[in-house]
């Protein structure tokens, strides 16, 4: 067995390097595992001069869905949620432009709008046809926004705390607004794990390397990003997407999280009073990303809808 304890105490010196002297490696190397588990790799294309990174997984001939992830997000926010459709469905993430990997032009605009035609774009040199549509907070309100303005592309949306709506009841992030206060974003540890508890109920155990990279990027990128954050507040409150809810043509999902207090649960029942093909999942244990605080239950009412759309179409 000396063989064994000295393998053992050798990986662990290994990783005790890496995690002082390759800290951004040894991140990759987390996110690469959770890839794989998910059946997901990285990938990238060429749009209109500019790369889209991306993560992709599953059977080419099955059916599609495209997952928006929300502000200050990426497409690693995707894989654990993805992991349960890759055995018999083409999952795409991107990192949407302004985040992740993706160009951070100052000179473009961040909105709703631009972003559904970016995205366009997107799909059109991946030559993807009709497909099933994601997209959490920032990512639902462009999905929502997608499906408004080409919905003959898409055969479901599925809206997870999605933002772009005026809801009932005022929610902490909201008032945060009316005060002129951002608090998605973070300048240090405490800061940080302020906004981990704001925007989850049930938290996950995170591990401090992965937190200290969430944080250097949150910090590299601070301006920027707080930047788009009002761009989109101010296109959300002058261009809201309630009053056209009605004109929705495909059958919808809306996921919600009833602690969510980013953008609060009665924005369900707006939606659901106006979209004419819909239903409604309120999880009672839930904050702002069910997907990620609850992946799997989550993922069976998409795959659920999915299905069952599968079947209307064939005629069951």
């Amino acid at each position: 067995m000396n063989w064994l304890i000295w393998l053992l105490l050798a990986t662990a010196v290994a990783l005790v390097g890496l995690y002082f002297l390759f800290p951004a490696q040894l991140v990759a190397a987390l996110f690469g595992l959770v890839r794989k588990w998910a059946r997901m790799s990285a990938k990238s294309v060429v749009v209109d001069g500019v790369t889209w990174p991306y993560l992709e997984g599953g059977p080419v001939n099955g059916e599609t869905i495209v997952m928006l992830h929300g502000f200050g997000g990426d497409k690693d926010n995707w894989p654990l949620y993805a992991h349960y459709f890759t055995k018999r469905c083409r999952v795409i993430a991107p990192d949407l432009p302004g985040f992740g990997e993706n160009v951070r032009n100052p000179d473009w605009h961040y909105g709703a709008e631009a972003q559904t035609e970016r995205l366009r774009a997107f799909f059109d040199v991946l030559g993807i046809g009709k497909f099933h549509l994601a997209g959490n907070s920032m990512g639902g309100y462009i999905a929502l926004n997608y499906a408004l303005t080409h919905p003959n592309q898409l055969k479901s949306l599925t809206l997870i705390d999605n933002a772009g709506v005026t809801s009932k009841n005022k929610s902490e992030l909201e008032l945060a607004i009316e005060e002129g206060s951002n608090p998605l974003l973070a300048k240090s540890m405490d800061d940080l794990d302020r906004l981990l508890k704001f925007i989850m109920h049930r938290q996950i155990p995170m591990p401090k390397i992965m937190k200290k990279d969430m944080l250097e990027k949150l910090v590299r990128h601070y301006d920027f990003l707080d930047g788009i954050f009002w761009t989109i507040v101010e296109e959300a409150l002058n261009g809201s997407l309630t009053a056209r809810l009605g004109d929705v043509a495909t059958p919808t999902l809306i996921i919600w999280g009833r602690h969510d207090r980013l953008i609060d649960v009665s924005c369900a029942d707006v939606m659901a009073a106006s979209i004419p093909d819909n239903k409604v999942v309120i999880f009672e244990d839930l904050g702002h990303i069910p997907m990620i605080e609850s992946p799997r239950e989550t993922a069976d009412h998409h795959i659920k809808l999915i299905a069952e759309l599968e079947s209307r179409a064939a005629g069951g």
